[in-house]
């Protein structure tokens, strides 16, 4: 029986007691749930020296496959050229790109590693589905180690501009690397085309249709599938849990509408502008100080990166400033809390929220802006302000779309969302919903795995004839 093999950075070992933000991890813990399959990862721990051997651990359906990454590979790879050159250049801020040959000899290093993996456990009629910018080279040395298996990907975070890619000398290895693969799926419809221009233009391919580029005999499909969420079970969830411990108090201020968001300390996710919108609405505003109360999860991550540790102690300097200047009672103006919650502390979250405001500069979707829409209480629904630099905003027009970038659009939201009829947030949220409902998580994969399965054999890529020792970027 063909099984389904997926390989993500980050992976979700079963542990009732392991607190979880969301995101990837659970959006993929939830996808492979009822049809079960081989979970492939990074398990989080760090070694001083190189593991290739990987644990094994079988759970109901799924059976995970994960190592450990030695401080080289962690530095090289992980910190180095995925987060410290790709994860910069997807979201359009490539004046943080730090590229190193170095690291980028890591990163490959690690790619075929995980393809190694893969050929030590696959069986024909499986198919591999790669997640995210990590594994950018998987397939190519996949198809280097003779495997003829159905191979896809998926991007979670954008996909730049071809004139982006300019800034990064390998460039033109990763678009041959991407063509590898059988199937290529993107967030949004501009991912989509943005994608599909990249290797049209940088490998020269024939464009068979709008979204298949042809080389020959080989052919590479590139479509957009919007990643989502559970509606239903969410929504059931968070009605269920009212006594669940939460890190801010909401009945000290009961007259007040009260704002979340749930983000990672990252640039991409208009951290300092929020602040910077706020502090302007209150100087013009004053009322609005009795009206509104941010409350802020904000993960801190890649620390040991110097922009990232820069923007930590930025936004707590600003969030401090900002509480000092205008919280006029013991409750702060924005409350922070700078540590993750599990997912149903943050359901309950959600639940309670009158207001979500997620301000991403650049996002592949969002996966904050569909939970917040799917934990609502239906007879009395909170508002959504979204970034329109979200992947989600393509989807969740109903949702008050801003620009991160001017502070008077989100100003000009959140007076909205105050003042806002109960009658139209119920219509507002009754069309988001729905939408959810229509193309939730289950129908996220089903659709991407169904035209993976119905790829022509006769187009899957032939084995090539040099060794993988001889590739030019490893050394083994």
């Amino acid at each position: 029986m063909s099984r389904l093999i997926v390989l993500s950075n980050r992976v979700t070992l079963p542990n009732p007691n392991a607190t979880q933000a969301g995101g990837l991890a659970v959006a993929l813990e939830d996808a492979l749930n009822g049809i079960g399959g081989i979970w492939m990862g990074w398990n989080g721990k760090k070694t001083a020296y190189r593991q290739n051997s990987f644990d094994v651990l079988k759970d109901q359906q799924i059976e995970y496959h994960t190592c450990s990454f030695s401080e080289a590979e962690y530095q090289g790879f992980y910190c180095g050229f995925a987060n410290g050159a790709l994860w910069p250049l997807m979201h359009d801020q490539n004046q943080y790109i730090d590229y190193s040959d170095q690291d980028y000899r890591i990163y490959q290093d690690v790619n075929f590693k995980f393809a190694r993996q893969l050929q030590k456990i696959i069986e024909p009629g499986d198919m591999i589905w790669v997640h995210d910018y990590h594994f950018l080279s998987v397939a190519h040395y996949c198809r280097q180690l003779g495997m003829r298996n159905r191979i896809g990907f998926f991007l979670h975070i954008p996909f730049p501009e071809t004139q982006k890619w300019q800034d990064l000398a390998c460039s033109q290895h990763l678009a041959a690397h991407l063509a590898q693969y059988d199937l290529l799926g993107m967030q949004t419809q501009q991912d989509q085309r943005n994608c599909y221009d990249f290797l049209k233009t940088t490998l020269s391919l024939t464009a068979h249709t709008n979204n298949i580029l042809r080389n020959g005999q080989r052919q590479v499909e590139v479509k957009a599938y919007p990643i989502s969420v559970h509606p239903a079970a969410i929504q059931r969830r968070a009605g269920q849990l009212t006594d669940t411990e939460l890190p801010f108090d909401f009945s000290s201020s009961p007259d007040v509408k009260h704002i979340i968001s749930v983000d990672r300390i990252d640039y991409s996710k208009g951290l300092l502008q929020k602040v910077d919108a706020l502090r302007q609405c209150f100087q013009e505003t004053p009322e609005m100080l009795s009206k509104i109360r941010q409350f802020q999860i904000a993960c801190p991550c890649r620390l040991e990166v110097p922009t990232y540790a820069n923007l930590y102690r930025d936004l707590k300097r600003g969030v401090d400033q900002l509480n000092q200047d205008f919280s006029h009672t013991d409750q702060p103006v924005f409350d922070c809390h700078y540590d993750a919650l599990g997912h149903h502390a943050l359901m309950r979250l959600y639940r309670k929220s009158e207001i979500c405001w997620v301000n991403s500069v650049r996002d592949g979707m969002n996966l904050v802006a569909k939970e917040y829409i799917a934990a609502q209480d239906p007879e009395n629904p909170g508002i959504l302000i979204l970034s329109k630099y979200a992947g989600a905003a393509e989807q969740m027009r109903e949702a008050l779309l801003v620009d991160p970038h001017d502070n008077n659009s989100m100003i000009k939201a959140l007076k909205l969302a105050v003042k806002m009829p109960k009658s139209e947030r119920i219509a507002r949220y009754q069309a988001l919903f729905q939408g959810l409902m229509d193309y939730d998580i289950v129908h996220w994969r089903d659709c991407f795995l169904k035209d993976l399965k119905h790829v022509s054999s006769q187009y899957i890529y032939q084995p090539l004839s040099k060794s993988p020792s001889h590739d030019l970027y490893l050394q083994h």
